[in-house]
Formats: structure tokens, C-alpha cells, sequence
């Protein structure tokens, strides 16, 4: 069983398990077409996507088969992270994400997919993080760089949405973090 009901914040930065009172939130991020277009957010977003989407979340939260948080700056949920794809037998988890464009540039992904890596190796035990973004978003990539995560190839996206799209594949090991964090230490009981 995984300790992921907890908030893991930051100054100005908090991840915290997304709840049904955040539909509205997502509904408005993941409406505007600028965020949709680079991410796997259906576009046009459905009138009752946020409330959708959340649902699902929630419960595949509860249900430990994927971890949905929301990405709140100075208290406002403004995107959404998560961890997924989680392959207990190799201890891999996948992690996506997606912040309102007016939050853009301001290093708030960068710090919310820190904390989750927190989370992946801390609290779900994981070894390997991996993540994907297209070759034409540099912007996710930097994110995924200043976390300590390696570029381990290209590859055509399969991704109905993307189909054939070129895109980059990235990956951070357990032993990478930790290198990278030392503080980290204290919350890691491997």
C-alpha cells in the first residue's frame, strides 16, 4: 500500500492527490488550446472534461493504480501531475504533466515535477521515472533536464493525437536522484 494522500509543498509550490472540488480548476487550464497543444488533453476539452477527468483520477488514485495530484501555486490549482503506468515487477512509473498557460516560464513545473520525484522514490519506491515530451516542446524538456533526468532517444509518437509526431524519451534512476539529492536520504527507508 502506497503513502500518497500527503501534500508535499514548497514555497509557492504544493502537489497535493486531486478531489472532485478541482474539476472546475482543470476545466479551465485544460480548455485553452495553447496547453492542450502539446499534451494528451483531448482538444477541443469536452464542456464536463474537468469533471471527468477528475472522477477517473480520483479513483484510480484510491485504487493505487495511478497517482493524479494537483499542481497548486500560492494555493491555486493551476495543473495537474501524475505518475503512472506503474510497472511494480520493474518498480517504473511514468510521469505527465500540464500547467495553465499564464503559469508558463515561471519554474512552477519545474518544482512540481521535483516534488513528485519526491513522491516516486520516496513514497511509491520506485527505480526508474521515466518520461516523454514532443521535440517541438523544448520548454518540457528543460523541465525534465533541471530535474536530473537523461534523454535516452527519440522515437515517433504513437499517441493517436501525436500519431508519428517525433518525440523524446527521458529517463532518472533512484540512484541519480538521491546523487542529486542528498537530503533526500532522511525519507528514503529502502
Amino acid at each position: 500500500m502506497y503513502e500518497t494522500q500527503t501534500v508535499i509543498a514548497e514555497p509557492n509550490v504544493t502537489i497535493r492527490p486531486l478531489q472532485l472540488s478541482d474539476a472546475e480548476a482543470v476545466q479551465r487550464y485544460a480548455s485553452d488550446e495553447s496547453v492542450a497543444g502539446t499534451t494528451t488533453i483531448p482538444q477541443p476539452y469536452p464542456e464536463d472534461g474537468g469533471e471527468m477527468f477528475v472522477k477517473q483520477a480520483v479513483e484510480a488514485h484510491a485504487n493505487e493504480e495511478a497517482f493524479y495530484f494537483g499542481i497548486l501555486a500560492d494555493g491555486e490549482l493551476i495543473g495537474a501531475i501524475d505518475l503512472r503506468s506503474i510497472e511494480c515487477e520493474n518498480r517504473t512509473v511514468e510521469c505527465g504533466y500540464a500547467i495553465a498557460a499564464s503559469h508558463w516560464g515561471k519554474g512552477i513545473a519545474t518544482r512540481a515535477v521535483a516534488l513528485a520525484l519526491r513522491c516516486a522514490f520516496c513514497e511509491l519506491r520506485v527505480d526508474i521515472v521515466f518520461a516523454h515530451c514532443l521535440k517541438r516542446n523544448p520548454a518540457s524538456a528543460r523541465v525534465l533536464e533541471k530535474n536530473g533526468f537523461r534523454e535516452t532517444g527519440d522515437f515517433a509518437s504513437n499517441l493517436p493525437k501525436f500519431k508519428d509526431e517525433p518525440s523524446r524519451a527521458f529517463q532518472l534512476t533512484k540512484q541519480e536522484w538521491f546523487a542529486n539529492n542528498p537530503m533526500e536520504h532522511s525519507f528514503d527507508n529502502a
